[in-house]
C-alpha cells in the first residue's frame, strides 16, 4: 500500500514552478533543484536527526506576507528547506493548512519516533540530550543566558514546569521561575517539538503537568 503523502508548492514570485514535497515511511524528497535530470534532494528516514518551523513575516514599510519555512537536518549536517510565501492575503488560509499538514506528516513519519526513542532511553534511566537540554533521572539541566556567560543550571523533575507559546516552549523551576528559566524558539532552535513532546510527556508521567 502506497502510504507517500504529496504536496505540491510555490516559493515565490520569483519562482513559480510546482515543486513536489513527497513524504514516505522511509524518505523525504522535495523538488528544490532546477536540474532537469535529478531535481530532488532526498534525506532517508535513518538519516534524518532534526528539524525546526515558523512563520516570518514579508516586509517592507508595511507588512505584506507570510513566508511558512520548514527546515530539516539529516546527521551529516546538511539542511533540507522547505519555504513557500503568501503575498496580500493570496491563498493564505490555503497556505496556512499546508503548512500545518506537512508538519503533521512530518511528525508523524519521522519525530514522533525519534520523540518515542528519547522515552525508550529514558525509561531504561539513560541520560540523553534534545538540543542543549540534559535528562537524566534525577531533572534535567538548561542552559541560562547571564550577563557574562552561559551558566548549566540543574531543575529537579518535583521542580520542573512549562509553558507552551505560538512561536517558542518555555522551560522554569517552581522555585525561582524569574531567574532559573529558559525559552526555546520553534523556528531557531532545532527539534524544539521533539523536546516539548518530550518533556511533557515525562512530566506528565509523574502527573507533574498532566494538562
Amino acid at each position: 500500500m502506497n502510504t507517500d503523502k504529496k504536496f505540491l508548492i510555490k516559493r515565490s514570485f520569483l519562482d513559480g514552478i510546482n515543486r513536489e514535497i513527497i513524504i514516505s515511511d522511509t524518505f523525504l524528497k522535495f523538488q528544490n533543484k532546477d536540474l532537469k535530470k535529478n531535481p530532488f534532494t532526498i534525506f532517508e528516514k535513518e538519516e534524518i536527526a532534526e528539524y525546526k518551523y515558523g512563520i516570518r513575516w514579508i516586509s517592507f514599510r508595511i507588512t505584506y506576507g507570510r513566508d511558512y519555512q520548514i527546515f530539516v537536518r539529516n546527521k551529516k549536517g546538511e539542511i533540507l528547506k522547505i519555504n513557500f510565501k503568501s503575498y496580500f492575503g493570496k491563498n493564505k488560509k490555503e497556505y496556512h493548512q499546508k503548512y500545518i499538514d506537512i508538519l503533521n506528516v512530518l511528525w508523524n513519519n519521522f519525530f514522533d519516533e525519534i520523540a518515542q526513542d528519547f522515552l525508550k532511553k529514558f525509561k531504561n534511566n539513560e541520560s540523553f540530550k534534545i538540543g542543549n537540554v540534559e535528562f537524566d533521572e534525577v531533572g534535567i539541566t538548561i542552559a541560562i543566558s547571564g550577563i557574562a556567560k552561559t551558566k548549566k543550571t540543574k531543575i529537579s523533575w518535583e521542580n520542573v514546569r512549562t509553558k507552551n507559546y505560538y512561536t517558542y516552549f518555555a522551560i522554569y523551576s517552581s522555585q525561582n521561575p524569574s531567574e532559573i528559566n529558559r525559552g526555546y524558539n520553534y523556528h531557531d532552535d532545532w527539534n524544539t517539538g521533539v523536546l516539548y513532546s518530550v518533556l511533557r510527556t515525562i512530566l506528565k508521567s509523574k502527573n507533574i503537568e498532566t494538562y
